[in-house]
């Protein structure tokens, strides 16, 4: 076998070279023989539900959502700053009667009404507090900016700190920190714009909600002119919150060149569980349940939205950390993210298209009805399945969920999951990216899961993971597929090659776990032409793609099927991401 030294055909054109990871080959125990002089036993796949490849039905098409842009329009504009040399001084709490421009600094004890519309407050290093009330209300739209170092804060029990009934704007270049018993910053919607906003909070941190719903004796139909969102446009927000950090009725929208940190309820907990994960509560970013009415009845609505464009976004949350009730698009911007629950969570759609999505800890990673990834970076480490599609819907056995899908079109992703890695109660579909898949090491998960078939049609796939539960693509993928097996255990940091007959390098993975299945598909696996799979200089098996699907190595003597060896489990050099990229 010649050294491998790059990978220059795949891994070079899909920046993909650094995944081949500092380790040791460990016990491979190959079964297979490069010149032919063993003869394996015949590959067996014990818990594949589609009979070793299947046929894919009805494969998913991608959703068409104008949602983001909807957003947007409602939005609007974003105001940013004002002039303060015409203010007129405010010096002391009260009410304000009269519209126009009002400087506050200094300190104030005590509640400031708004009681009229086109209001403007200058804050300028202003300390605003009340132990009795709220600090700042309005019945109105009113815009804040800030200038210097400002605060405002309530010690009276569970009290909203600032609460605006209209649409709040918060700007300008100097900061805010505000304390509450209840939600510290509350309004029907609120803009956040290029400053820098830090909230502590016994409750939501940034609260958007349409209050006029509550009086209601029949349900609404929610428009998004009716308020419920919150924006946050290059400014920077710190949030400290006992339940959700950012809660709006209908949307979030996250623009370029913002920053938010949010923790929500002490963040994840330190060992996660499928019990702890039921038991969550604190959301980081959360859009949806709209209620109205004296009993708080919530509207089922296709409103409900979050959209990030970019900038960071940080969040580490009890529950989930990225939540809508409806869908999520994420276009852009980089995101870290530890949750106790979903790293990212959208009831009907989940859109990625661009930016950097990295969960270093979950009970699940990303999932939806629908997850369609089309481009940017995703890693995953999850408790349980690291990407997916799921409605809440309780079908027979064997029966798929035809409003369920999974599809890639484009991106990096990299999942390291110990339930299923990639699953999905209908389809999935892969027609370009890069995904590689470190699945499970207990017998009941896989690294693949699809109740509808995996259609392979494209793009670079690795999937490892145990036997018992091993789930290969569907024989109508228009791209064909290696599923090499063995009894013997592969261990964790062993690295993983697909090499031509002449041994140069196709694609190559470390895995961090061992593992006794290896899922392979690329656009190199010519049909008539031969390969080998390598574990570290160990050559596992030699073979020549006979059909869409090929099967080899050996998984007989299944009187444990699936049962991992001795040395299975995490291992490897620094756990998940440890000794490279792709």
């Amino acid at each position: 076998m010649k050294k491998l030294l790059t990978i220059p055909l795949l891994f070079a054109a899909l920046a993909l070279t650094g995944c081949t990871l500092t380790g040791g080959t460990g016990g491979t125990g190959g079964t297979g023989d490069p010149e032919g002089e063993q003869t394996p036993p015949p590959f067996t796949n014990p818990g594949d539900n589609l009979g070793g490849g299947g046929i894919a039905e009805n494969p998913p098409a991608a959703s068409d959502s104008q949602t983001m842009e909807d957003a947007n329009a409602a939005a609007g504009e974003t105001e940013q700053g004002g002039d303060p040399t015409a203010a007129a001084p405010l010096t002391a709490a009260g009410k304000i009667t009269e519209g126009g421009d009002y400087l506050v600094s200094g300190a104030i004890e005590g509640k400031i009404s708004v009681k009229a519309e086109g209001v403007h407050l200058f804050l300028d290093g202003a300390t605003l507090s009340s132990a009795g009330d709220k600090v700042i209300t309005s019945d109105y739209d009113l815009t804040i900016t800030l200038s210097g170092e400002n605060s405002i804060t309530t010690t009276a029990e569970k009290t909203n700190a600032l609460s605006c009934d209209g649409h709040l704007t918060v700007n300008g270049t100097g900061s805010l920190t505000v304390k509450s018993t209840k939600n510290a910053v509350k309004g029907n919607s609120i803009t956040v714009a290029e400053a820098a906003l830090t909230v502590e909070a016994d409750s939501d941190g940034l609260h958007a909600e349409i209050d006029k719903y509550d009086n209601l004796t029949a349900a609404p139909t929610p428009t998004y002119e009716d308020g419920g969102w919150v924006v946050i446009d290059g400014a920077s927000v710190t949030v400290k919150s006992g339940d959700d950090g950012i809660q709006a009725d209908t949307f979030v929208l996250i623009k370029d060149g913002s920053s938010i940190d949010i923790t929500t309820n002490g963040g994840a907990p330190q060992t996660i569980t499928e019990q702890s994960s039921d038991n969550g509560n604190g959301k980081g970013i959360k859009a949806g349940a709209i209620d109205w009415g004296a009993e708080g009845n919530e509207i089922v609505s296709d409103l409900y939205f979050i959209g990030i464009e970019g900038g960071t976004v940080k969040v580490n949350a009890n529950d989930d950390a990225i939540h809508s009730d409806g869908e999520i698009e994420i276009s852009g911007g980089t995101l870290d993210i530890a949750s106790g629950d979903d790293g990212v969570h959208a009831e009907s759609l989940l859109t990625v298209s661009g930016g950097e999505i990295n969960v270093t800890k979950c009970y699940e990673g990303l999932e939806a009805a629908k997850l369609e990834i089309g481009g940017g970076k995703i890693d995953v480490v999850s408790v349980d399945d690291g990407l997916n599609a799921a409605d809440g819907t309780t079908l027979p056995m064997g029966q798929a969920n035809q409003n369920c899908h999974i599809i890639i079109s484009g991106g990096e992703i990299r999942v390291d999951a110990e339930g299923d890695g990639v699953d999905s109660n209908g389809s999935i579909r892969m027609t370009d990216g890069k995904l590689v898949v470190y699945g499970p090491t207990r017998a009941d998960n896989a690294a693949l899961d699809a109740d509808g078939g995996i259609l392979m049609d494209g793009g670079y796939l690795f999937a490892v993971g145990p036997l018992g539960m091993v789930e290969t693509p569907a024989s109508n993928s228009a791209q064909n597929v290696v599923s090499f097996a063995q009894n013997q255990s592969i261990s964790a940091g062993t690295n993983l090659s697909l090499t031509d007959a002449d041994g140069d390098p196709i694609m190559s993975v470390t895995t961090r776990k061992a593992c006794q299945s290896v899922i392979i598909s690329c656009p190199e696996l010519a049909a008539g032409s031969a390969y080998q799979i390598y574990g570290g200089d160990t050559a596992l098996c030699s073979f020549t793609v006979s059909g869409t699907i090929t099967a080899v190595g050996s998984s007989g003597g299944m009187g444990n099927p699936g049962g991992m060896p001795p040395g299975g489990g995490h291992g490897g050099p620094g756990g998940f991401g440890g000794g490279g990229r792709w």
